[in-house]
């Protein structure tokens, strides 16, 4: 009986301070277990995060390109543009003089006035022509360029808002 007794108090003694034991190491445990998962999960949207600015950068950059190529072929036509214009008001005042010049009485110089005139107003008539398709491809390049800022300003915000998520 007295065995029963020292086994009893031993028992409410010492084997409460050692369930204690076990369960404030298995609360720090349990802590790390909560801690590396939230790290983990924090790993995965970083990673998530940066490959996504991966893609708008490259995104952008490419805007970038096509933005400057398209200004740069703008200029290209507004360059022949202004080099038609100039060869027009050139050629011009030669239609006038030639269509003055057939005004002759002598059959033979009228002919050749005619003939020289009927040339140079082809020339001009070419040279409307191909400044008006000039004209509308520099319509339709500014409308381009337009249409790729807009893209680029877009992919720029999204980068943004996606900046502002890391922060």
């Amino acid at each position: 009986m007295v065995r029963g007794c020292v086994l009893l108090v031993v028992c409410l003694f010492v084997v409460p301070p050692a369930a204690l034991a076990q369960a404030r190491t298995d609360d720090p445990i349990r802590e790390l277990l909560s801690e590396v998962r939230l790290l983990r999960q924090a790993l995965e949207r970083a990673s998530t995060v940066g490959t996504r600015i991966q893609l708008l950068v490259a995104r952008v950059q490419l805007q970038e390109q096509r933005i400057g190529d398209l200004s740069r072929r703008l200029d290209a036509v507004r360059a022949e543009l202004r080099e038609v214009e100039r060869e027009i008001s050139g050629v011009t005042p030669q239609v006038e003089m030639m269509t003055e010049a057939a005004q002759t009485e002598d059959v033979n110089e009228r002919r050749a006035a005619e003939q020289a005139a009927s040339m140079v107003r082809a020339q001009l008539d070419a040279l409307e022509r191909r400044r008006q398709e000039l004209a509308g491809e520099e319509g339709l390049l500014s409308q381009q360029i337009a249409a790729e800022q807009g893209r680029w300003t877009d992919f720029n915000t999204r980068l943004e808002e996606l900046e502002k998520t890391l922060r």
